[in-house]
């Protein structure tokens, strides 16, 4: 596995690791749960790291390529929702999922100083939320791009069977 995956996965584990911190100290503020696809909207790119990261994990569960496949063939939402949501809701490359959908409904701290998140999730608003139970978009977005500066950097790509593999 090239290192440049290695340390994606490693940015993964962080990440993961911050979005379960913020969600046990705001389990109560949070509607987010299986089956709920507000957020997985379509149009939606990827680094090239995260691209291979995906490709790599499909080309390794030939069940999980058949079933994106032919989850771009049906495309059970339309264009309303990402091709990687499949009919009951749930996401088909979870495993892998890229950072933008780890982060999703959280609290985001945009690089303008606005504070957003999900609007099914914390409706009681964001202005006591500690700092630590937030995630930081700039920083994510410069530790994706060095990561994946130093994968090879590339074009984004759509986040999409044909986008990720180069497949259909």
């Amino acid at each position: 596995m090239p290192a440049s995956l290695a340390e994606y996965r490693l940015l993964l584990a962080k990440v993961d690791a911050k979005v379960a911190e913020i969600a046990a100290h705001q389990a109560a503020q949070l509607a987010c749960a299986a089956g709920c696809h507000a957020c997985c909207a379509p149009d939606l790119t990827v680094a090239a790291v995260e691209a291979a990261a995906i490709a790599e994990f499909l080309a390794a569960h030939a069940d999980k390529l058949s079933q994106v496949e032919a989850l771009a063939v049906a495309r059970p939402w339309g264009a309303t929702r990402c091709a990687f949501l499949n009919r009951d809701g749930g996401c088909a490359i979870y495993a892998v999922r890229p950072l933008v959908c780890r982060t999703q409904g959280l609290p985001i701290a945009l690089e303008n100083g606005e504070l957003t998140a999900c609007s099914l999730n914390f409706r009681d608003g964001l202005t006591a939320l500690p700092v630590g139970d937030r995630i930081d978009q700039k920083t994510l977005s410069t530790l994706l791009f060095v990561v994946n500066q130093r994968f090879g950097g590339g074009e984004r790509r759509e986040l999409t069977v044909a986008g990720v593999t180069g497949r259909g």
